[in-house]
């Protein structure tokens, strides 16, 4: 078991209303093909995202340099928004840098080695017994991937403590060159932002609150599915220039046809009915998927309005999403003690991935 002590967010300086990101996206596609543009620029007005963030301004992401030019950025940025979220989530747990056994970071928008976490633990003095995890491919799941790999660490070490970094600069992986549909769609919903959370285990002297600080959640159990015969769905193509998106449109359908069986096979084991779920705490895709999850599941807009409100007000942040999603329900929308919910997300592969979680 894991003990959420603290979770905060990160939010991109440069913020854009969806038609701004619109009137950008016309004019880069009328320069090639009005008659497409036409046709692709309503998805502007149905994806559900009202507004938006960049670490770059808007001018300098549809002028984007080449492959090095935007890693470089990439990278500049994750180690800022990175140290910046680790001291922030310290804070608001009341715990030193040397509190911390492991640090997992999570991002698919671009590359560094060493990973992010080392630069963190570099500049905030951690170590020396320190374990580092980078998640990279694991995309939209990826918030969830990364929680359950702090979770084992926990599980193995259960008076330590464990941070989960997340960060995606997905506006910094724009292809100008690129009028594909997926890409089109990329833009209509894709935005940038980071996530820190802080967890122990169960017998660290934290998990029983006091300090002022009381747990937040505790997770009960976590579980990883596979879809074989999958792997075109979702994902990135490594090209010269950069990074081009992989958005397949049986992706929709897929998870029309998957997500209650999925869903349901993480909870049967475990005893647990829907009807007994307070939360859904659920990474938006993109409107349709939303609304795919609320048909196939049964639930109403009130049981996704985290989810919705997240889409809406910062876009498909990929992994980061669902953390901001969880910290929406932890702020706005909290269930009385004892109450439990469930996280998912889907990501490439393709796969699912759950997290069961109780209030406190």
């Amino acid at each position: 078991m894991a003990v959420l002590l603290a979770i905060e967010r990160f939010l991109p300086p440069h913020r854009y209303e969806q038609e701004i990101v619109a009137g950008y996206v016309r004019r880069w596609l009328e320069r090639s093909d009005a008659q497409t543009a036409a046709r692709l620029l309503s998805v502007y007005q149905t994806a559900g995202v009202k507004t938006r963030a960049s670490v770059e301004t808007i001018e300098r992401v549809f002028a984007p340099g080449d492959f090095e030019t935007q890693n470089d950025m990439y990278v500049e940025h994750a180690r800022g928004m990175a140290i910046e979220l680790t001291r922030r989530v310290l804070a608001s747990a009341a715990l030193a840098p040397s509190d911390v056994g492991a640090i997992v970071s999570v991002s698919c928008t671009g590359f560094m080695i060493p990973a992010v976490e080392a630069f963190v633990a570099d500049a905030l003095g951690m170590g020396p017994r320190l374990m580092r995890l980078p998640v990279t491919e694991s995309g939209c799941a990826g918030g969830i991937v990364g929680l359950a790999r702090a979770a084992d660490f926990l599980t193995a070490h259960p008076d330590r403590c464990a941070i989960v970094l997340a960060i995606e600069l997905s506006s910094l992986t724009f292809q100008q060159w690129d009028l594909s549909p997926a890409n089109v769609i990329s833009s209509a919903i894709f935005g940038d932002g980071g996530a820190a959370l802080l967890l122990v285990g169960r017998d660290h002297p934290r998990a029983r609150g006091g300090n002022g600080h009381p747990p937040l959640a505790r997770f009960e159990d976590f579980e990883s599915q596979f879809f074989p015969g999958t792997t075109h769905l979702m994902g990135f193509r490594l090209r010269n220039p950069g990074l081009q998106i992989v958005l397949d449109r049986e992706l929709a359908p897929f998870v029309r046809r998957e997500v209650v069986k999925a869903v349901d096979g993480f909870l049967a084991p475990r005893a647990v009915s829907r009807a007994e779920i307070a939360r859904w705490i659920l990474h938006p895709g993109g409107r349709r998927i939303i609304d795919v999850m609320i048909e196939a599941l049964g639930l109403t807009r009130d049981d996704l309005q985290a989810t919705d409100d997240v889409l809406a007000e910062h876009g498909n942040m990929s992994s980061v999403t669902v953390l901001f999603v969880l910290d929406e329900v932890l702020r706005r929308h909290r269930p009385p003690s004892g109450s439990r919910a469930v996280m998912g997300a889907f990501g490439p592969g393709f796969g699912a991935e759950f997290a069961l979680l109780r209030f406190e």
